[in-house]
């Protein structure tokens, strides 16, 4: 056994040390003149926010101009105002300070999203935490800077918090998806027709009053104006785009659209009663595939649903569908539409009902207590 498991770590880490100089070389070609550039995007977006008016950071004759100064490339700012606004402290720092700060916070999301819902003992969840740190969508994301680890980390802690019956501050939790609604913008409504009601309103309870003061602080002008400012960098080479809206047709995307959310709604209604992990996986997979703006380091909220999946005991096809996404998320950026189909083959495996296990009766009945409330 000591042998099996040295060996194990042994390949693990020279697999990760071979993908992760595979992610670096590729990262370079992006050539961008900073580094985490998209974590400059948010500091620039402080510092004009809170020097001039956070209505200003979503106009592109204002924020594009010194963003691709400094950056190379024009990136706009196109998240709500309080991601800004949790910048902000760092925005008073020097960049590279700041910088290093953030790739921290980065990195410790990422850490905790590993304790919290990795599956397995010992040698199973450190190679599952070194195969999802060098995933390509991950290991970049971490390296420019991008805040889709924050988005999974809070979801991450509700499934923590609403395995362990706390359904209030489970929808609390999430109520940080504000930060970057496109990358689990389902979640929410997968728990409600799951039947988890009371997360639902409590994560309606504090996104509603925060959607207002985004309103009240920027104004709906700013619609318009991130609007001309997707229009001005959609010729510029960039991160792929790996949705339906952005790879296929118009009427081919919205029929699968449809698809995709009906399959879902009969996935999480059959599945009712069955444990929290499997609405939590349905939802961000659904919302990767029909989301209108998703970036492929925003997949990186499919590795927490994959491990959501094998920490519930999935029979044995939804279990190989899910080992099987590494290499079709690895190659998202090369290979966007076969990552798409997979995506939906993934969600199809999914209908395959998962056994009910005794550590998953009590969540049961926390289902069965909000469907009725």
């Amino acid at each position: 056994m000591r042998l099996h498991r040295e060996h194990g770590i042994t390949a693990a880490l020279g697999v990760s040390v071979v993908l992760a100089l595979v992610d670096l070389q590729w990262s370079y070609t992006l050539h961008y003149k900073l580094a985490q550039p998209d974590f400059y995007v948010y500091y620039l977006a402080a510092q004009l926010g809170r020097a001039d008016s956070w209505a200003a950071i979503y106009d592109p004759a204002v924020f594009l101009p010194p963003v691709t100064a400094a950056v190379g490339k024009p990136l706009p700012y196109l998240n709500p105002p309080e991601l800004a606004w949790l910048v902000t402290p760092l925005s008073f720092l020097p960049y590279a300070l700041a910088a290093w700060i953030w790739t921290g916070l980065l990195a410790a999301a990422f850490v905790l999203v590993w304790y919290l819902v990795a599956p397995g003992r010992r040698i199973v969840r450190l190679i599952h935490g070194l195969g999802a740190a060098v995933l390509l969508p991950v290991f970049v994301g971490i390296l420019f800077g991008q805040a889709s680890l924050l988005v999974v980390a809070a979801v991450a802690l509700s499934w923590w918090l609403l395995s362990r019956g706390r359904p209030w501050l489970a929808g609390l939790a999430l109520s940080a998806l504000i930060l970057k609604p496109q990358v689990a913008f389902l979640v929410p409504l997968a728990l409600l027709i799951a039947g988890y009601g009371r997360v639902f309103v409590a994560w309606l309870a504090v996104s509603v009053p925060l959607a207002a003061v985004t309103v009240l602080a920027t104004g709906i002008g700013i619609f318009q104006q991130m609007s001309r400012s997707l229009q001005t960098v959609s010729n510029v080479p960039g991160p792929i785009q790996s949705s339906l809206f952005r790879q296929l047709p118009l009427p081919v995307a919205a029929f699968g659209v449809v698809a995709v959310l009906g399959a879902s709604v009969l996935i999480l209604w059959r599945g009712r009663g069955r444990g929290v992990s499997r609405p939590i996986a349905v939802g961000l997979i659904a919302g990767v595939l029909v989301s209108p703006y998703v970036n492929f380091y925003d997949l990186t909220a499919l590795v927490l649903a994959a491990w959501l999946i094998l920490g519930s005991h999935p029979s044995r096809w939804p279990r190989f569908a899910t080992l099987a996404m590494y290499v079709p998320l690895y190659g998202a950026p090369i290979w966007p539409l076969v990552t798409l189909a997979c995506l939906c083959g993934w969600l199809l495996f999914l209908a395959v009902p998962a056994p009910t296990l005794p550590r998953e009766r009590g969540r049961e009945t926390e289902a069965e207590f909000d469907i009725h409330s």
